[in-house]
């Protein structure tokens, strides 16, 4: 993909740290990255997956929202800002990518972000 080589990786980085402070004791995540397509362009999926306690579905809407937490104090214990995703969301659109939250109570959530493909390199002859 091309893109801010920084920026993508506060992206991977914010994504691990909420599945690692956020998932479990054992702190198991999945991280996993495949081509993907939309709108038949190529794409990279970039997922990153805990087995934490789940999220409510009337909070998946607001979660990339600035300080929106679904339970403030235990963010804050944990030592969370509630900044993480709004910079995630942020950064994804300005790579023109997408994110995506799945997530269902006591089975964890999943944090998909979908980033367009670079396009080949022309040769020259």
């Amino acid at each position: 993909v091309l893109g801010d080589r920084d920026e993508l990786a506060q992206v991977v980085q914010n994504l691990m740290d909420n599945a690692l402070r956020y998932g479990r004791s054992g702190k198991r995540i999945e991280v996993s990255l495949a081509p993907a397509e939309k709108g038949g362009k190529p794409f990279v999926r970039l997922t990153v997956r805990d087995f934490g306690p789940g999220i409510a579905k009337e909070h998946l809407p607001r979660l990339t929202e600035r300080f929106y937490r679904v339970d403030a104090a235990a963010s804050r214990a944990r030592g969370g800002t509630g900044l993480g995703l709004a910079i995630v969301k942020h950064i994804v659109n300005r790579h023109q990518g997408s994110l995506s939250i799945e997530s269902e109570l006591g089975h964890g959530s999943s944090f998909s972000v979908l980033l367009p493909v670079a396009p080949a390199p022309v040769r020259s002859r």
